[in-house]
């Protein structure tokens, strides 16, 4: 004959395994989620943006992130100027390709005038300007006292001294 306590403990385990797996399962969905959200905050990435991308997904995502980083900084290395700037231009080209494709789905979207005015918009900022040098840079001596501003305006020093043109 069974007792009622024995019965009771044989049933324990059996009840309790079911709420530790949901727990389990919750505790790994609360982590998906928040490493979902880091990788959104980190990459910007719109389909991350969705909450409900499988898990899979968010596990693809964060292996190629991390992969992206470590080849982008390998760790415990010592870097040279030469790799931070690599890494800063890397850094740069990946945030500019991120801009393009979110302006060329925007453009796709937009109506046929909006996308003439940005275009044309964009032409402006993107013609090629003269470089501007520094002024610890420029080659040309500092100018003394006070002298115009507008460099086109100045007449080379010969002319004043000759007297004539």
């Amino acid at each position: 004959m069974v007792t009622r306590d024995r019965a009771e403990n044989r049933d324990g385990p059996k009840m309790l395994k079911p709420l530790v797996e949901k727990r389990r399962r919750d505790r790994i969905n609360r982590s998906l989620e928040e490493l979902r959200l880091l990788l959104l905050e980190q990459t910007r990435d719109q389909n991350l943006r969705n909450p409900k991308l499988e898990k899979a997904e968010i596990l693809e995502f964060a292996v190629g992130y991390l992969r992206e980083r470590s080849r982008v900084e390998p760790p415990g290395v010592p870097r040279s100027p030469a790799q931070d700037a690599e890494a800063l231009a890397s850094c740069y080209l990946s945030g500019f390709r991120e801009c393009l494709l979110r302006l060329a789905a925007f453009a796709h979207d937009a109506s046929p005038a909006a996308r003439a005015q940005l275009f044309s918009a964009l032409h402006v900022y993107l013609r090629p300007k003269p470089p501007r040098l520094e002024p610890s840079c420029s080659p040309w001596p500092k100018p003394r006292g006070r002298q115009k501003s507008n460099a086109l305006s100045i007449a080379p020093q010969s002319h004043l001294a000759g007297g004539g043109v």
